[in-house]
């Protein structure tokens, strides 16, 4: 059931927005973009006219999309049946001629083609799972919050306008992400937490079948693009790292983005059909509501696109077609339009942190700016050494790409892009250089696939064609076997703040803790001035509702006194080291009841509370060890 949520409303969009000129796998990765979209425009004006969605109302919606959905498959189904009738009719030897001139080779492999990717994708998925084998929950800062927030959409049914009860924070989030998850939740009957870490793991094996899509687009070559997602699933380090930080919503964004990409180009190559307009209008408007960096990488790439167009018609002397363009450009428009109740609100709360400056080409400059070592920051996350060796061939494939008119336009987005990445010259925030590293794996899959085959074609002497492809397949095959050897163990553990241990202890909370208490639990500081939990005492909230001394790292999305008052708390928590006077200040001001210690986390261990007077020990399992407070009943001293 939780499958057609990524699948339902594409489909029946395909329905009333047909292209004939994609392929299945081409479609496939439509419908996945566009239920994305649809899913959290669905969200936002449902919040616009105040309409808070039932547990009823979304069953009807679904149920209302079927209809559409089996007429879309039928028509899909009839249109293969055409070609392969047309395909039963020809004369062998015509196939034959035409195998030779045309790229795709012969049209009775479609099928062939199609079973071997769907194969393809079917590994990908089951190895995106594999590779969280370990974990219980999700992982890192951000996972916190992605499990609150979808927490807040099951209960508030729709778009939440606040982090209410939880804390007193303007809910202003990009939540594409949180949105397709809700509702995943719901009609896959899982808890938040697994809705969260199983549907970013469908959707970062997703992310192949995008990169199939905008390879077509490129090239109109299912080789290419086939390369490139195999590249993007098994080779680079991103996104399978992803998971690792719990960086679901730019794993939304960066699925959408070469979808529309994808879409732009085909606008400009194929023509404006209205299928084409109304896909990019709505993918448009949901890379908007997923994450602002992509939205922002989807905006340079259109620039760049449209002016292609317009400059070339210019230096040759000809008319540019104009339909084109001027298609393209109003459907980003209307997606940004469609969006715009969400970003109105966004640049009500969130404009005071747009800062445009310029950065000094200097070690010292870099450092202030950003943090110490920043540098080196950023060469570990363009890490590890496999993924230096694919950035070094992804070079030759970019000269490639800016020599050809099809694909000029993406060279040059990624020059931009590389550019952008620079930790000096003119910056944007909040956008940082570290955004630009985990993201570059998009343009080195499609730059080292069109090294490989380009590799293979060009052929000034035919005896040794046959040569330069066994080597480019022993190349492309030593690389995936790297990266799978690499990635297999992709979970980085110091980013596990949550053992099996944590998850008992916290579904023992959840079952013999008043919902009233208030729990005590060890922090540290994380970045820029923000402070986040060490073990999975930070998970009490968004599993059980419990009150924690330190809320999901969101809270500095709240107003300036209210995020003081929480830094300077967690600051003095950060610093305490066991049963003090300190300690029970904290324990008074914030009325807490029961405290939570991870021995192998933080600097308040269990051996501290061992001749403590006024707590009780009522829970100890593998390391974690729980607190009653007795200063309630005037036990403490």
């Amino acid at each position: 059931m939780g499958a057609m949520v990524l699948f339902l409303p594409g489909i029946a969009w395909q329905a009333l927005f047909w292209d004939p000129d994609e392929d299945i796998f081409e479609r496939l990765a439509e419908t996945i973009g566009v239920s994305i979209s649809l899913t959290a425009m669905l969200a936002l004006y449902a919040n616009v006219i105040g309409w808070r969605i039932s547990s009823a109302g979304l069953i009807i919606i679904y149920v209302l999309l079927i209809p559409a959905a089996a007429w879309a498959i039928r028509r899909w189904l009839k249109e293969q049946d055409a070609r392969d009738g047309i395909t039963r009719e020809s004369d062998e030897n015509d196939l034959e001629d035409k195998a030779s001139t045309d790229p795709n080779g012969d049209k009775h492999s479609h099928w062939v083609n199609y079973i071997a990717l769907t194969l393809i994708f079917l590994i990908i998925l089951a190895w995106r799972f594999y590779q969280i084998r370990s974990l219980v929950l999700p992982v890192w800062v951000d996972s916190v919050h992605h499990v609150q927030i979808v927490k807040l959409f099951l209960e508030s049914g729709g778009l939440p306008d606040t982090f209410e009860p939880y804390m007193p924070v303007p809910f202003f989030y990009h939540y594409a992400f949180h949105a397709l998850a809700a509702v995943y939740s719901f009609f896959g009957r899982l808890s938040p937490e697994n809705s969260v870490l199983y549907l970013g793991q469908i959707l970062n094996a997703a992310i192949a079948i995008a990169f199939y899509r905008l390879g077509k687009a490129l090239w109109s070559d299912w080789r290419r693009a086939a390369l490139g997602a195999v590249l993007v699933a098994f080779v680079t380090q991103m996104p399978a790292y992803y998971v690792t930080w719990g960086r679901y919503t730019l794993l939304t964004g960066m699925l959408l983005l070469p979808l529309a990409m994808a879409t732009a180009i085909d606008i400009i190559n194929k023509g404006a059909r209205r299928s084409r307009i109304a896909t990019l209008i709505v993918l448009t408007a949901g890379i908007l509501l997923s994450h602002y960096f992509a939205a922002v990488l989807l905006a340079i790439y259109l620039i760049i696109l449209v002016a292609q167009v317009v400059l070339g018609g210019i230096l040759q002397k000809k008319p540019s077609n104009w339909r084109t363009w001027i298609s393209l450009s109003i459907a980003a428009l209307v997606g940004l339009m469609l969006a715009g109740p969400w970003l109105l609100r966004v640049w009500d709360f969130a404009q005071g942190a747009l800062e445009v400056g310029v950065i000094q080409p200097s070690l010292e400059a870099v450092e202030t700016f950003y943090f110490q070592n920043y540098l080196s920051y950023l060469w570990r996350l363009l890490g590890p050494d496999r993924n230096h060796v694919t950035l070094f061939l992804a070079l030759p494939g970019l000269i490639i790409t800016l020599f050809r008119k099809r694909t000029r336009s993406f060279g040059i987005w990624t020059i931009i892009l590389i550019t952008v990445g620079l930790p000096w010259g003119v910056y944007v925030a909040p956008f940082r250089p570290d955004h630009v590293a985990i993201v570059l794996f998009l343009p080195t899959a499609m730059l080292i696939s069109e090294l490989f085959i380009s590799a293979i074609d060009w052929s000034p002497i035919e005896r040794f064609t046959r040569l330069k492809t066994i080597m480019v397949l022993i190349l492309f095959t030593a690389l995936v076997g790297w990266g799978i050897w690499g990635t297999r163990s992709v979970i980085n553990p110091v980013t596990v703040l949550a053992t099996k241990a944590d998850l008992e202890a916290i579904n023992w909370i959840d079952r013999n803790i008043p919902e009233e208490a208030g729990f005590f639990i060890n922090v540290a500081h994380w970045q820029y001035g923000i402070y986040r939990g060490v073990d999975g005492g930070w998970w009490i909230t968004p599993l059980t509702d419990r009150r924690t001394i330190l809320p999901n790292g969101l809270y500095a999305m709240g107003d300036q006194e209210y995020v003081n008052r929480i830094n300077k708390l967690a600051e003095q928590v950060s610093q305490l080291e066991g049963c003090t006077s300190d300690f029970w200040e904290v324990v008074r001001a914030e009325e807490l009841t029961h405290i939570y210690i991870n021995q192998a986390r933080g600097s308040v261990r269990s051996n501290h509370f061992e001749d403590c007077s006024g707590v009780e020990l009522i829970h100890e399992n593998d390391g974690v060890s729980i607190y009653r407070i007795g200063y309630i009943m005037g036990e403490d001293t």
